[in-house]
């Protein structure tokens, strides 16, 4: 078995989007490709100690195996799938032990073939400024999560929901870092991020998306509002 880079492990509720409430265990892994596209989610990123390839650990796959408690894993970053091949070994793994795996990505990576069902349950959040999804993820898609910053306006959210009719969409507000994670990142201790309440402009523009679009959903980061990791 190969092994990952891995920011960190730890379980809690899942504080956001379709899934919110439910016991997870969540790995981070390191390494995104945010900063290199230019896309605009560096200004508001709640992990930017994830962004470095080299941040964090080695991890074998036994490693986090050994780490996993609860009956659903989410893979989030970072940018997963930057370690695709090491992630499909996790997957499986995981899917061995009776895990189902929950897939966290900002859906500028094209999915392999390998891909293709492997994840129980795939959130695509694509990032300003064009809010592009690469090809390949047609089909895929169980949740889109849209944050409402100043880019997002209501015909950039149809766009982005009429290419992925098969998801659930959920509209969720700027939250961003406080002044003091600003000073303080890339560094997150258990504190960071906690009791930090959503950007209010950025309220009203998610709030009157979904009222406009029944069909769509608020996602709320709820274990920021309960101070929870």
């Amino acid at each position: 078995m190969g092994g990952l880079r891995v920011v960190e492990v730890f379980d809690s509720l899942q504080g956001e989007g379709y899934w919110t409430g439910v016991p997870m265990t969540f790995v981070r892994l390191a390494g995104c490709n945010a900063v290199s596209l230019g896309l605009g989610c560096t200004r508001w990123c709640d992990t930017p100690e994830s962004w470095e390839p080299e941040a964090g650990e080695d991890m074998s796959i036994g490693e986090v195996l050994s780490r996993v408690r609860l009956p659903r894993l989410c893979l989030t970053g970072g940018e997963p799938l930057l370690q695709l091949e090491a992630v499909m070994e996790l997957v499986t793994a995981m899917h061995l032990k009776g895990v189902r795996v929950h897939l966290e990505t900002n859906g500028s990576v094209s999915p392999a073939e390998s891909q293709e069902d492997a994840f129980d349950w795939v959130v695509v959040s694509p990032k300003p400024p064009d809010y592009r999804i690469a090809r390949g993820w047609e089909g895929r898609v169980d949740e889109l999560k849209l944050v409402a910053d100043e880019g997002l306006d209501a015909a950039t959210a149809e766009r982005v929901a009429a290419s992925h009719p098969e998801a659930v969409v959920c509209i969720q507000p700027e939250y961003g870092r406080s002044r003091t994670e600003d000073r303080q990142a890339p560094r997150r201790g258990a504190e960071s991020g906690r009791h930090i309440r959503p950007d209010r402009a950025s309220v009203e523009r998610a709030v009157a998306l979904v009222m406009d679009h029944p069909a769509w959903r608020l996602s709320l980061q709820t274990h920021k509002l309960l101070g929870l990791r």
